[in-house]
């Protein structure tokens, strides 16, 4: 009499993380990786050894550094702060510029700027980096847009496409162009990324024009 066949058991072996486990654990230590050494110099042996896995561990689940790379940008915002209703127009716009200032602190501002620097070589990295990151920023302008019609705030002034390469321009140019040598601030400080006054200009900037009494 044959033993009936039963479903062959897929479960993972203890010591073998799955995707879900691992995945979190190799995104923050390539984010590391990049802020440390730049894209050029980053290998998978190094993410490993960094991460205490083995290369083959991370070769199981990306074949290649781009493959790798391409993970880890599609995932670089899932910090993004939620949306914060503060009221105004000139309220929202300023947490929105706070919350960037906090995400791109650190590793993670320092890693944009790698990826960025790649980019424009790299299609899928570009379009990743749109999806993460560019796409969720103008989303979160248009919601404030959308609340400042609602209270009856003029937002016609505000091109949520502009303002959205604006903010992450400046905070790219900010992170790129630190010097810690020169002792202009820290990486790791959200206020060597964007002063409050570069915050009051934006904020400043992105207001409808006012229409002086007497015009028309």
């Amino acid at each position: 009499m044959t033993e009936p066949t039963t479903p062959r058991d897929t479960r993972r072996t203890p010591g073998r993380p799955t995707d879900a486990s691992l995945r979190p654990l190799i995104v923050d230590t390539v984010l590391e990786e990049l802020a440390e050494t730049g894209y050029a110099r980053l290998t998978l042996a190094a993410v490993a050894a960094r991460a205490g896995v083995s290369t083959a561990t991370i070769h199981r689940r990306w074949a290649t550094k781009r493959e790798l790379i391409l993970t880890v940008a599609e995932h670089l915002a899932d910090t993004e702060a939620p949306d914060t209703d503060t009221g105004s127009l000139e309220g929202d716009l300023r947490e929105l510029v706070e919350a960037k200032r906090r995400l791109f602190s650190g590793k993670v501002g320092a890693a944009f700027v790698a990826l960025v620097g790649e980019a424009p070589h790299d299609p899928d990295l570009a379009a990743a980096l749109r999806q993460s990151v560019v796409h969720p920023t103008r989303d979160h302008l248009a919601a404030i847009v959308g609340r400042a019609t609602d209270r009856g705030e003029d937002a016609t002034g505000v091109d949520v496409d502009a303002v959205a390469g604006t903010v992450l321009g400046l905070i790219v140019a900010n992170v790129a162009l630190n010097s810690r040598e020169n002792g202009e601030g820290d990486a790791g400080d959200p206020s060597g990324i964007l002063s409050t006054q570069d915050e009051a200009i934006i904020a400043r900037a992105l207001q409808p024009p006012t229409v002086l009494e007497g015009q028309d």
